[in-house]
């Protein structure tokens, strides 16, 4: 039996006493999922790297967390974690998509570099090199648990990109394509129960690790649709279906911060979470929310790239900050491998940034090329760049989201209503041109 522990249901539920009992109510195996446990060896580390995870959520709106405004829908644990961390509110991800946004979350690479600029069936470039594989050199302890979409075949597994282990649905929708390591199981996992299951198999590797750094990636299938939520939360939210998902996502946020602080890892592990694009733009209760930004999933728009994030390590960054800077799912690549004592390699071009002095403050502003004097940066549709953000400016090219090219200010403006070409043409022509010019460089340099 996998050990023994007492899990929040978060409803009317109650406790779930035992791991036990759940593999009885949930129709899995007898023995259940084994919990992760490392091999015997490592290769030597340096001593005092801080471990890191990353939680990733799929399809939560910005306006979803309630940490960023008024929201129908609760997320306490997430609320406190911001409360104790950096709320990033200028955070993007360079594709709206799934794959693709994942792609350049593990790579540090814009999606269009790695090979994956669209959903499966597509794979990684050969020779892409993940996080893991970089954090593993250091003598990290790598596991992923949940939806990978970086590949459908066993050599493209986690497992073949860094992970030492792997617990999850990789394409998030097959429940007969369930896997652990590279090996499809017989668990029958239903989609309703993913989100439990997920979160429990994250803090039984977070129990299990001794006496060496180790990095969980944690990405959850929530709150894509279909929507489910387990018996524990069904139908125990005021907002439908979507907030019974989002309120165990949260809940299952919060497992993970509490198995740290139970394992004393809370002062030396780096988190951060965000969601891997834009809200479902669904009619009804089914619809997430993207707060004050126009379109979702699939668009270019910022509904679509900005995400929900917080960076949280207390005693290391500062408690209730709230950072604007533009930053983006690639920069999470440099920045952990900075903290884990690595550099990047030399031998390809990386999009991502370290901004590990801008969670803390001592920077406010990451220089660039802009026309402001800050970074560039790109947002992709497939394999065209389709819009430029520098600061807040934001040049956005036409296609199904809008029938003709568009120059916004998105502080002014944050919902790209007020198209300014006409009254700033010549700023709107440097920005056209100069997306011009970093699409070609990005694609003649992958």
């Amino acid at each position: 039996m996998r050990w023994a522990r007492a899990e929040r249901s978060g409803g009317p539920a109650g406790r779930v006493v035992l791991v036990a009992l759940w593999l009885a109510s949930c129709g899995g195996t007898s023995s259940g999922p084994k919990a992760a446990t490392p091999p015997a060896t490592f290769p030597s580390s340096p001593a005092g790297l801080p471990n890191i995870i990353i939680i990733l959520a799929d399809d939560l709106g910005y306006g979803d967390m309630s940490a960023n405004g008024p929201s129908r829908l609760k997320t306490p644990n997430l609320d406190q974690m911001a409360a104790e961390g950096v709320r990033l509110t200028g955070f993007d991800v360079p594709a709206a998509i799934c794959a693709p946004s994942r792609a350049a979350l593990m790579t540090g690479r814009y999606p269009v570099r790695t090979g994956i600029f669209w959903n499966p069936p597509v794979r990684l470039n050969p020779g892409e090199i993940t996080i893991a594989e970089a954090l593993k050199a250091r003598g990290y302890v790598t596991s992923m648990v949940g939806k990978w979409h970086l590949g459908w075949d066993r050599d493209d597994m986690p497992t073949h990109h860094g992970f030492d282990f792997y617990y999850g649905m990789p394409a998030g929708e097959d429940p007969n394509y369930f896997m652990r390591q590279d090996q499809i199981t017989n668990d029958g996992v239903g989609l309703e129960e993913l989100a439990w299951r997920y979160t429990v198999e994250a803090v039984d590797f977070i129990h299990s690790v001794r006496d060496r750094p180790f990095f969980l990636y944690l990405a959850h299938r929530s709150p894509h649709t279909p929507l489910y939520a387990s018996y524990r939360f069904a139908g125990t939210s005021s907002a439908g279906i979507l907030g019974d998902v989002v309120a165990e996502l949260d809940w299952g946020v919060g497992e993970v911060i509490r198995a740290l602080r139970e394992t004393g890892h809370d002062r030396d592990t780096f988190v951060f979470f965000f969601s891997d694009n834009g809200p479902d733009l669904k009619e009804g209760s089914e619809s997430g929310s993207a707060g004050p930004f126009s379109g979702g999933k699939g668009s270019p728009q910022e509904g679509g790239l900005r995400e929900p994030a917080i960076a949280w390590w207390p005693g290391r960054l500062p408690a209730g900050k709230v950072v604007t800077e533009p930053t983006v799912s690639m920069d999470l690549f440099p920045t952990v491998l900075a903290l884990a004592g690595g550099t990047l390699p030399t031998d390809r071009n990386y999009d991502g940034q370290d901004i590990f002095k801008v969670l803390t403050g001592e920077v406010t502003m990451i220089p660039g090329p802009g026309v402001d004097g800050g970074r560039e940066l790109l947002s992709w549709e497939g394999e065209a760049a389709v819009a430029l953000r520098t600061g807040k400016w934001k040049y956005l090219g036409p296609g199904f989201w809008q029938l003709t090219p568009g120059f916004y200010d998105l502080e002014a403006d944050p919902g790209e209503r007020n198209d300014l070409s006409a009254a700033q043409p010549d700023l709107a022509r440097r920005m056209k041109d100069r997306l011009a010019e970093d699409f070609l460089e990005v694609t003649r340099g992958k």
